[in-house]
């Protein structure tokens, strides 16, 4: 069993760790890795925020304990040690051997991968700025075939104290249900992207948004995704649009949901999320401009009836 010393260790060497325990464990973020290692030590020295540099290959847990935990909820017969300082190709082996085809094949787990130049692809992202920190009331076009032609409003919240990436959470009250995703966001260069899952569905959505100069009041980007109350799923991706909330806010079910393209109802809307009256009425015309108008700034779809068209042409 092929054992490195502690001088060849490395952060990035236990970063690919712990992505790969990650998957095995089905946890999708830091922090829903620190409730699983809560249930094997509630006393358990994992920190979610640190966690996130550690999974950037910055730095690696000082805390022996840590590894102890990740061993415990690996139920893996080896300890916190061997887990420290045993190669990535032992580790690895030794989760195919516990959890079989819930483990990647070896080179996609790996990470700095080489180029076909040779050159080493960089992996760490550039810092995040604290100031995204808190909520936002996002804008944006309604997907649903159903409701055509309507807005929908959510609520984005983005965690704090994290450098290199955050936890986002968005939140629609539907009057079907409430659907809500989280995931991570990190940033690209000036952009900012954030692929969300929700955990009760199927249903994925990606936000890219232009990175704001501080104190990050707007969000403004793109979301894409798949519309589940279609029967044909259609990819659909669009504007979306977010103001950061004022500490006037009401709960969140108050304020999101489906509403008419028109400046009246959205100035309703925004003076529900704590916006005085005369910032609604002057926010509300650029917002639908953002979304709407001038020229074809609706939704971007791709229905499965065009494409099989092209096909069946194609094919014939």
């Amino acid at each position: 069993m092929s054992v490195t010393s502690d001088k060849k260790q490395s952060p990035r060497h236990f970063a690919d760790k712990l992505r790969l325990i990650m998957r095995v464990t089905g946890c999708e973020t830091q922090k829903a890795l620190f409730s699983r290692l809560k249930s094997v030590n509630p006393d358990t020295g994992y920190d979610p925020v640190r966690a996130y540099k550690w999974v950037q290959g910055r730095s690696s847990p000082r805390n022996k304990a840590v590894y102890d935990d990740l061993a415990m909820l690996l139920d893996l017969d080896i300890g916190g040690e061997w887990l420290r300082t045993c190669s990535y190709t032992a580790f690895h082996a030794r989760l195919v051997n516990r959890f079989g085809a819930k483990v990647p094949p070896l080179h996609r787990e790996q990470s700095n991968p080489q180029s076909s130049h040779g050159q080493e692809i960089a992996a760490e992202s550039l810092a995040l700025p604290g100031y995204l920190a808190g909520r936002y009331l996002s804008v944006s076009r309604s997907w649903t075939p159903h409701r055509p032609g309507t807005l929908i409003t959510g609520i984005t919240t983005v965690s704090d104290g994290i450098a290199d990436a955050a936890e986002i959470e968005y939140v629609e009250h539907l009057p079907w249900g409430e659907l809500r995703l989280s995931g991570t966001v990190r940033r690209v260069g000036r952009n900012v992207s954030a692929p969300l899952r929700s955990g009760g569905s199927e249903m994925t959505i990606n936000f890219t948004y232009a990175l704001p100069p501080a104190p990050g009041a707007v969000l403004a980007g793109v979301m894409s995704g798949v519309t589940l109350s279609d029967a044909e799923m259609r990819p659909v991706a669009c504007r979306v649009l977010g103001l950061r909330l004022p500490e006037a806010a009401g709960p969140d079910p108050e304020i999101s949901g489906y509403l008419e393209p028109e400046q009246p109802e959205l100035e309703t809307r925004l003076v529900a999320c704590g916006f005085s009256a005369t910032q609604a009425a002057d926010f509300a015309p650029d917002i639908l401009d953002f979304l709407m108008a001038p020229g074809d700034r609706g939704v971007i779809e791709a229905p499965m009836t065009m494409v099989n068209a092209l096909i069946g042409k194609v094919l014939g």
